[in-house]
């Protein structure tokens, strides 16, 4: 479990845009992996926001605890961490397959997740746990795994299913949704260069698919604007819901008659090389490249 600089750069550009960190909660007690050239574009980064300081992570090893991290980018002042056990010595044992005490809601400005929720069976008691979690005004922070990284957990997760669960029936703001492809399936390998945020499937009244070779993550950024228990309505997925509520029928254009007229097999193809460029990267009704 860690920060790779994806995270570690949306983190500080949270706390620049007023994002509090002061009292915050990992999952896990997180790692930090920052290459180089990743190192020195944070540092660069930090430098704009906060000429004069001195520089941050001086003396910072690859893969070391990122509590240097939060404290001299983020201004944390309380960084708690919460695992199913103590082997990292860790704030709060806790399964988190389970619901989080009562006296753990509301309690936190930023909940950060960067590795454990593909772990944990019941995801909707997990991912709940985080939202509960957070105050109002506080944000939830995720980064999971999204695609080609079958086996590495229990799940793999899609931008239809975070745009579902943080939505204003349970609490929060529409979040940001990012992802990433990176190189290795041990993410943190090498640098992950290309990041692309992703329309709400709802908006785009359309499945947002992906078909891609490279493993990839998801990030997702949510604010808490109120206190609700999560998910006492299902989440239903948003196209599903589109024809649902269409009505039924409607007149053919002469371009589909043309296209109902060719062989059942060519059509077959036709549809087959479309939806390859649907679902890729490439497709940019979907996909916008992360500046």
């Amino acid at each position: 479990m860690g920060l790779t600089f994806h995270d570690a750069r949306r983190l500080f550009e949270a706390r620049c845009a007023g994002t509090s960190f002061e009292n915050t909660l990992t999952l896990g007690r997180l790692k930090l992996f920052l290459h180089p050239a990743e190192l020195k574009a944070l540092r660069t980064l930090y430098a704009k926001q906060f000429p004069g300081k001195a520089k941050p992570l001086e003396g910072y090893n690859f893969g070391e605890y990122s509590d240097k991290f939060w404290a001299e980018f983020l201004n944390a002042k309380h960084v708690e961490t919460m695992d199913y056990s103590n082997y990292e010595e860790v704030s709060f044992t806790h399964d988190m397959n389970l619901p989080v005490p009562e006296h753990l809601h509301n309690k936190f400005d930023a909940v950060v997740d960067a590795g454990s929720l593909e772990h944990i069976f019941n995801f909707p008691t997990a991912v709940s746990n985080l939202m509960l979690m957070a105050k109002p005004g506080g944000k939830v922070f995720i980064t999971t795994v999204a695609n080609n990284l079958c086996g590495h957990g229990f799940y793999q997760f899609s931008p239809e299913l975070m745009y579902r669960i943080f939505s204003a029936e349970n609490g929060f703001e529409t979040p940001s949704v990012v992802l990433i492809e990176a190189v290795y399936p041990s993410v943190e390998l090498r640098p992950m260069r290309d990041a692309y945020h992703v329309i709400d499937p709802a908006q785009a009244e359309d499945r947002i698919l992906l078909q891609n070779r490279k493993p990839v993550m998801i990030m997702v950024d949510a604010k808490k604007i109120r206190h609700l228990m999560p998910f006492k309505c299902p989440p239903q997925q948003s196209d599903y819901v589109v024809i649902w509520n269409s009505l039924a029928g409607g007149k053919r254009s002469g371009l589909r008659k043309v296209f109902d007229s060719l062989p059942a097999w060519f059509q077959q193809e036709i549809r087959g090389f479309r939806l390859k460029w649907v679902a890729s990267f490439r497709n940019s009704r979907h996909y916008h490249p992360l500046a």
